[in-house]
């Protein structure tokens, strides 16, 4: 390992939203980063011209900030190595090519689209890899003139080496290419814009890059970076190439899985340190095997060498229920119906829930309460609000599943079929009565006391198990299904609790 101080980076295009495999990418270059001391730089490639765009990378930034990835330098805060979007470097990329070219490590290449497209196709009949066949390798000085001067269409192609290349990698271990089956690749477009893997390492030598952490995917583009920081005569950074996102259907992570904008989980409800600590573990597991933590002690924790090679599961949609359904493309009330109730996700998000202040809880979770209109206005500011959340909260996996329940204990109350069909049993009439009876007579109104009534009702009418419970959850709540029962009587009053009693007894008598 370099003794070099250690500089990460994450560098997205702005062709659309910050998705998951993005997102983990830029936490993992943070964790490490701020675990070694180091600088965490934003960089923005946004070299393509026809996909990139202001929108997608203030998008970009916005998610970051959420997710609590503060960059030490870089895009909107500067730094000694800028600028630092790609589009603003195009005059560096030039001179360095130029460089190349000087060196005789780099050539112009003037072939045309239709001639490499052709070549390509009888290498391919052949059963020969498709790469450039070197043709404009060897043109004199006075032949790369003429063809300037005909004003021909050309690219600057890098001479690559042949030889083997081997990546020396943190997570995948070695990993040898032969440079044979890369042929000479162009880092200046007939555009004069630069190509990726050329940009990219420019970028990284100038700004002391020290770390390249990134998808497994990248792994095929780090041969070609590679000779380039050779023919520059650069020490390359370490390389460290993470584990591949999978959906549930173990297949690559893609739109379909749901790979939308982070901050679709935001306005679902999901807190950043819930989300954070959530792509933590995707490729990285702590060494003392405990998955809940905040963010100051994964820092604490992370060390790249601890990513495994295996790929990762993105357990939040279930795909069986989302056959033919463009996850990405729905907004967070239709992504509801497709989340994995018990995925780790949510897991995580219930107890950092549950660890808020009731001051910071109580301030996030009432947009949804507002956005619900199931609440009086009157009643937005009053105690009994209040104490209705902090109860709620425990069963809380995402705060826009306060929605579900506020509206209980406010909207005008209304049996649901099933409810109705527990209510039409024979034995109903009598426990629902008895169980009025005791309520009405109770002062004690605590969830332990009227546990104890719901058991004394079943004494008296000799009932237990689901005939009790769903019966008298069915009169009260006119639900078969919600919060414990003794919880949610406890919040809804005594007079409500009674009142919704009697009003059973009548609608089905």
């Amino acid at each position: 390992m370099s003794n070099k101080p250690v500089r990460t980076r994450f560098a997205p295009s702005p062709t659309g939203y910050l998705h998951v495999g993005g997102a983990r990418t830029a936490l993992f270059n943070y964790l490490y980063a701020r675990a070694k001391k180091g600088t965490f730089v934003l960089r923005i490639e946004d070299t393509d011209q026809v996909r990139s765009d202001e929108k997608s990378r203030q998008q970009m930034i916005e998610s970051m900030v959420w997710l609590g990835l503060e960059w030490d330098e870089g895009d909107e805060k500067g730094g000694e190595f800028g600028p630092y979007k790609q589009s603003e470097r195009l005059e560096i990329y030039q001179n360095h090519a130029q460089m190349l070219v000087e060196k005789n490590k780099a050539y112009l290449c003037f072939c045309s689209n239709e001639e490499l497209e052709a070549k390509k196709k009888q290498r391919e009949a052949m059963g020969l890899p498709p790469v450039y066949d070197g043709k404009c390798r060897s043109l004199s000085t006075e032949e790369v003139e003429k063809k300037k001067q005909e004003k021909k269409d050309m690219v600057i192609r890098f001479k690559m080496p042949k030889e083997e290349i081997i990546v020396k990698d943190i997570v995948q271990g070695d990993v040898k290419f032969d440079s044979s089956l890369i042929g000479d690749f162009i880092i200046i477009k007939s555009d004069n814009f630069p190509s990726y893997n050329f940009a990219v390492v420019v970028d990284d030598i100038l700004m002391k890059i020290s770390h390249v952490i990134r998808g497994v995917g990248h792994l095929s583009n780090t041969p070609r970076q590679i000779a380039i920081y050779k023919a520059f005569e650069c020490d390359e950074p370490e390389w460290a190439h993470v584990s591949e996102i999978v959906g549930s259907d173990h297949k690559k992570l893609s739109k379909r899985h749901g790979a939308t904008a982070i901050t679709s989980f935001r306005d679902m409800g999901y807190s950043p340190e819930a989300f954070l600590n959530y792509m933590s573990l995707l490729g990285w597991s702590p060494p003392d095997g405990i998955e809940f933590m905040k963010k100051e002690k994964i820092i604490s924790q992370f060390d790249i060498e601890r990513c495994n090679k295996s790929p990762s599961m993105f357990d939040v949609f279930d795909l069986s229920q989302a056959d033919g359904v463009e996850l990405s493309e729905l907004n967070h009330f239709e992504l509801e119906k497709y989340l994995f109730a018990k995925s780790k996700l949510n897991w995580l998000s219930n107890n950092h829930i549950r660890e808020m202040s009731e001051e910071r809880y109580l301030k996030d979770v009432m947009p949804f309460v507002i956005e619900s209109k199931q609440v009086p206005e009157s009643e937005l500011n009053g105690k009994t609000l209040k104490d209705i959340l902090l109860s709620l909260r425990v069963y809380l996996d995402y705060l826009s599943q306060i929605e579900k329940y506020i509206g209980d204990f406010f909207d005008k109350f209304e049996i649901s079929n099933t409810a109705i069909e527990w209510l039409k049993k024979p034995f109903a009439k009598k426990l629902t009565e008895t169980f009025a009876d005791l309520i009405e007579k109770e002062t004690n109104w605590h969830k332990d006391q009227i546990s104890n009534l719901i058991k004394e009702s079943g004494n008296i009418c000799d009932l237990k198990g689901k005939d009790l419970f769903m019966t008298i959850r069915s009169a009260s709540t006119g639900k078969t299904e919600g919060l414990e029962l003794p919880v949610y009587l406890t919040l809804l009053g005594k007079e409500r609790v009674l009142k919704r009693l009697k009003n059973s007894i009548e609608k089905t008598s």
